[in-house]
C-alpha cells in the first residue's frame, strides 16, 4: 500500500469517526439530588476512584446515568439501559463511560443507550449494602420511562442489558419487581421489554457461583442461606420475567457458563421466551471484542430482537 493510499485511508477512517460522533449527544444525569441519596451513610469520607487505565470505578457515592441519544431517531423508538460488570467490587465503565457499547447499539437502531454507573455494596459508603445496586438500577429505568416522550422512546420498548455482575443486576431488575427499593419509583416504571445478559452471574449458591460477586454484594451476610437463595436468579424467574437473550462462552473460567444454563432451565420452566448463544471461545469479559470470540455475536442478537421482539416494530 502506498503512503498516499495509507494517508487517504486514515483520513477516511477519521472522517467516519467524526461523522458518527456528531450523530449522537451525551448527557450526564445524576440519579439523585446530592445530599438526598437513599441508603448512603450520613457521613462519607471516601472519594470516588478509578484505576490508572481509567476503566474501573470504585467508592461510588453519587451514581450517574450516561445517556447517548441518537440524532437520527425513529418516532417511538427503543431504548437500551446497560449495566457494566465488575463483580460488585468495581464498575467497569471504560475511559469514555461505555461509549463503544453505546455507538454499537445506536447503530443497531436504538434511539437511546443509557449506561449506568451504579453504587457498589461498600459498607463504608452505604447502608443495607445488598440493596444498593438494585436501588440505583430501579431509579435508572424509571428515569428512562419518565423521559421516554422527550427522548422519542416508546415506554413499551425499553430493554436492559448487563455484563457479568451487571448481568446479575439486569436479571434482578427483571425478576424482583415486587421489591421496590428506590423511593418515588412506581411499579409501571419498572416495566422492561427485553433482558440481554452477557456472561451473567446468576447463582449465589454452589457449585457454580462466582467466588467474588456473592461475597461482595452480601459482605458479612454471605453465609445467610436465605439471602443466597434470594439473590440466586435461577430461583426468581416468574411469568413476568421479560424475554431474555443470553450470551456465554464455554471456556469462561471466571463466571462458568453453567450459570446461564441454570437460568435457561428456569426460563423454560416458566415459559419465558429466550435465546441462548453458546460460544466456543471468548473467556470472560469479551464484550464487543469479536477477535476473542471469533464471531460477531451481536448479529444473532440483532436478528432475534428484530424478529422475536417488538423493539424495532414501527
Amino acid at each position: 500500500m502506498s503512503m498516499k493510499l495509507k494517508y487517504s485511508t486514515l483520513i477516511a477512517l477519521l472522517f467516519s469517526v467524526v461523522v458518527f460522533s456528531q450523530e449522537y449527544t451525551l448527557d450526564n444525569i445524576k440519579l439523585w439530588d446530592k445530599g438526598n441519596i437513599p441508603l448512603n451513610k450520613d457521613t462519607i469520607t471516601s472519594q470516588e476512584t478509578f484505576d490508572e487505565a481509567g476503566m474501573r470505578y470504585k467508592k461510588i457515592s453519587e451514581p450517574a446515568l450516561y445517556v447517548y441519544r441518537n440524532k437520527t431517531i425513529k418516532n417511538n423508538g427503543a431504548a437500551l439501559l446497560f449495566f457494566p460488570g465488575g463483580g460488585y467490587s468495581t464498575v467497569v465503565l471504560g475511559k469514555n463511560h461505555g461509549e463503544e457499547m453505546a455507538q454499537h447499539f445506536l447503530k443497531m437502531g436504538f434511539n437511546v443507550v443509557a449506561v449506568l454507573k451504579y453504587r457498589l455494596p461498600d459498607t463504608l459508603i452505604v447502608n443495607s449494602q445488598e440493596k444498593v445496586p438494585l436501588c440505583d438500577a430501579q431509579k435508572a429505568v424509571s428515569i428512562v420511562h419518565k423521559k421516554a416522550s422527550n427522548w422519542s422512546v416508546n415506554s413499551n420498548k425499553i430493554a436492559v442489558m448487563g455484563a457479568s455482575a451487571g448481568g446479575h443486576l439486569a436479571a434482578s431488575l427483571g425478576n424482583l419487581k415486587n421489591e421496590i427499593i428506590a423511593p418515588e419509583v412506581n411499579l409501571d416504571e419498572l416495566k422492561i421489554a427485553v433482558s440481554i445478559l452477557m456472561y451473567p452471574v446468576i447463582s449465589f449458591n454452589l457449585p457454580y457461583r462466582h467466588k467474588g460477586s456473592f461475597k461482595n454484594l452480601l459482605v458479612d451476610k454471605s453465609d445467610n442461606q436465605e439471602l443466597l437463595d434470594y439473590y440466586s436468579m435461577e430461583n426468581k424467574v416468574n411469568e413476568y420475567t421479560p424475554p431474555t437473550f443470553i450470551i456465554h462462552a464455554l471456556d469462561d473460567q471466571t463466571v462458568v457458563y453453567q450459570n446461564s444454563l441454570l437460568y435457561c432451565d428456569s426460563l423454560k420452566h416458566h415459559n419465558v421466551k429466550y435465546n441462548f448463544v453458546e460460544l466456543e471461545k471468548g473467556g470472560h469479559g469479551f464484550g464487543l471484542n469479536f477477535n476473542k470470540t471469533g464471531i460477531n455475536w451481536t448479529i444473532e442478537l440483532e436478528s432475534w430482537l428484530k424478529t422475536q421482539t417488538d423493539l424495532f416494530v414501527n
